[in-house]
């Protein structure tokens, strides 16, 4: 018991009174806001992403390649490029250090936030002609200490502080925007114009980074008010400043937005711009075509992020919140952002790309954080204030299990999202982009490969004699008319693409001609199109004129060689790389099927057999063979391809 006692004296849980101002802190509480603030930080940048990877490949060609791609990412811009000019590695972990930084301030934001809170809620109930004194100011910081490194090192918050471009800019922005809007309730009718200014800037820059962060800051400062007017909470109504204050306040965020965006309008006009791909794209386009990043409920994210005892302590502390006038103000903004969560519910860990309301789920686990950390003050202050035997060996226990959901949240942001020994991505773009013969042009399908593609040459310099034709942007901005600019062979290809949305084998034929042409397969071509082509390497080769069997026959070997090397470097990472994997079984697949389709069934069946080495490996069960009855699905289908393909001539005509 003597030990448990020394515990709480650190903790503060004896009746020691701290003045009402939350901003009193004291050496115990800038320990914990410096912990909470480092070690995010510090293990964001252990994870971050040393080399490319499929994540950031549209920041990097936005934020790197100053190309204007879709309203946002203005902040995030600035960052990266002032980041690079410091000698801190590549490029890319310059662009992923950006993110870890703003992980770190996020951090300190949000504890600062979640301590404002509890010390209000633990605001004792003044005599008449006193002061209120909060009791347990110890506990508090504890508190929010936990807080926020449960939040700082969980799946979303990690994986979005490890990339370039990632979320963390506009969440941190967000928080600042909070944390100036309570400054500014708090000061009553004597509120510097100075803030309205800053609440507006970061307004501002908020819609610039991201627009669903620029509406979380709108949503909360407006349930602040609201609350603050009509929420019966005790405390003084919020006075709207004069108009000129507010004039300013939306001038400073209009200046603010506008300037951050400029480069959105400017970027294409400029004389050397190399590609356009048009200001209404964003990573929309890019989530759309990544398969793996289903859509799911805000509560199973929720309960996949924090766990279901959090977010029961959290029910139970937004509960406890509403019910006390004092907090009831200081909750409202972090409600505000789990219902916009709620509504706009952001798509689950992407593959290849990340959604753009990934913003909103991130202040959401940062609300639920807030939630769980009242709910355990509310716990803990009212076994303490009982009299029942071991209350305080109780309350120990409570704030201890509270402490180990960090561990758990790291644990699992750790298997998620530590990109540090990644590398299968730049394997995959070393054998699938170095490999290319010179002035060779590449037929892509997919915009992830498209963006890989491009970031390499603008991270590495790499390839800048292959001309890239991404199909399903060719109607976006003036890439077409770029494409054309750069090599006037490419017009027919082009202008087959424009009116009949496919190319003709007189195009693709004229093409390959000039210059060698590699596409990726697409299986709403005409099958006569498929004559032409032969496995090479990660992709397929399109041959002027049609081929015969012993032309593919020969390709097959050749292609062992750069396969063999990405699929060995997804298996050397101690975590499962799912972005090259996903890429992999699109590209085995292909394969398999232009092979099956001419009746080779026996090359094909083993471009089959290496997409089972590429699925998920779990490293706590035992790899399961795959049953005989799906392999006789696939020789099914393969011949029922080739039934339906057409048999090739004699002689490859």
């Amino acid at each position: 018991m003597a030990r448990g006692s020394r515990l709480w004296h650190v903790l503060g849980v004896a009746r020691e009174t701290v003045p009402e101002h939350p901003e009193s802190v004291t050496w115990i509480d800038r320990a914990l806001a410096l912990l909470a603030t480092a070690l995010p930080f510090g293990v964001a940048l252990a994870r971050a992403a040393s080399s490319g990877q499929w994540r950031d490949d549209l920041p990097a060609v936005r934020d790197l390649g100053l190309v204007a791609v879709g309203v946002g990412g203005g902040l995030s811009t600035l960052v990266t490029q002032a980041l690079c000019l410091f000698p801190l590695g590549p490029r890319s972990f310059r662009a992923a250090f950006g993110g870890a930084l703003a992980l770190g301030i996020a951090a300190r934001l949000l504890y600062g936030l979640v301590r404002r809170v509890l010390v209000e809620a633990s605001l004792s109930t003044p005599r008449r002609g006193a002061a209120a004194t909060a009791r347990w100011p110890r506990l508090a910081a504890a508190l929010a200490a936990i807080a926020a490194l449960t939040t700082a090192l969980s799946p979303t918050w990690q994986r979005e502080g490890t990339v370039g471009g990632g979320a963390m800019l506009a969440t941190a922005v967000t928080l600042a925007a909070l944390t100036i809007a309570l400054r500014i309730a708090e000061s009553g009718p004597s509120v510097p114009p100075s803030r309205w200014i800053a609440l507006g800037a970061l307004t501002g820059a908020a819609f610039a980074e991201s627009p669903p962060a620029g509406l979380a800051v709108l949503a909360a400062a407006a349930s602040l008010v609201l609350v603050r007017r009509f929420g019966q909470t005790g405390a003084p109504d919020l006075r709207l400043p004069s108009p000129r204050v507010l004039g300013l306040a939306a001038i400073s965020a209009l200046f603010v937005g506008a300037l951050l965006l400029a480069p959105l309008a400017l970027r294409p006009l400029a004389p050397r711009t190399w590609i356009d791909v048009g200001r209404a794209l964003s990573a929309v386009s890019l989530s759309a075509f990544d398969t793996a990043s289903a859509r799911t409920t805000a509560l199973g994210a929720w309960t996949h992020e924090v766990g279901l005892a959090s977010l029961g302590l959290a029910a139970f502390g937004a509960a406890t919140a509403l019910l006390r006038g004092r907090t009831r103000a200081l909750i409202a903004p972090f409600l505000a952002w789990i219902v916009l969560d709620t509504l706009l519910p952001a798509r689950a860990a992407g593959v290849l790309s990340a959604d753009p309301l990934t913003a909103l789920r991130s202040l959401a686990v940062a609300a639920i954080a807030v939630g769980s950390a009242l709910g355990v003050h509310a716990a803990t202050v009212r076994l303490l204030e009982s009299k029942i035997p071991l209350s305080r060996a109780a309350a120990t226990l409570v704030v201890v299990f509270h402490l180990t959901l960090v561990a758990l949240t790291s644990e699992e942001a750790g298997f998620a999202a530590d990109r540090s020994e990644q590398l299968a991505a730049e394997t995959w773009t070393d054998e699938a982009f170095g490999r290319l013969e010179p002035r060779s042009a590449v037929l892509v399908r997919s915009p992830a490969i498209a963006w890989r593609l491009w970031a390499a040459r603008i991270v590495r310099g790499e390839r800048p004699d292959v001309v890239v034709v991404p199909v399903h942007l060719l109607d976006k901005g003036r890439v077409a008319s770029s494409l054309a600019a750069a090599d006037r062979g490419l017009e027919p290809l082009l202008r087959d693409f424009a009116l009949t949305n496919e190319p003709s084998e007189f195009s693709l034929s004229k093409v390959a001609d000039v210059r060698p042409l590699y596409v990726e397969f697409d299986a709403a071509w005409r099958p006569r199109l498929s004559t032409h082509l032969l496995i090479s390497g990660l992709w397929l080769r399109y041959a002027p004129q049609p081929l015969g069997p012993s032309d593919r026959k020969q390709s097959v070997p050749l292609a062992e060689v750069p396969l063999r090397r990405v699929l060995a470097a997804i298996a050397a990472t101690t975590l499962p790389d799912a972005p090259t994997s996903a890429v992999m079984q699109s590209t085995l697949r292909a394969h398999a099927t232009v092979l099956g389709s001419f009746g080779d069934r026996e090359a094909a069946e083993g471009f089959l057999g290496k997409i089972d080495e590429l699925a998920a490996r779990d490293p706590f069960a035992t790899r399961v063979a795959l049953p005989y009855a799906l392999k006789g699905l696939k020789r099914a289908a393969l011949r029922r391809r080739e039934g339906q393909a057409p048999k090739p001539r004699a002689g490859g005509s």
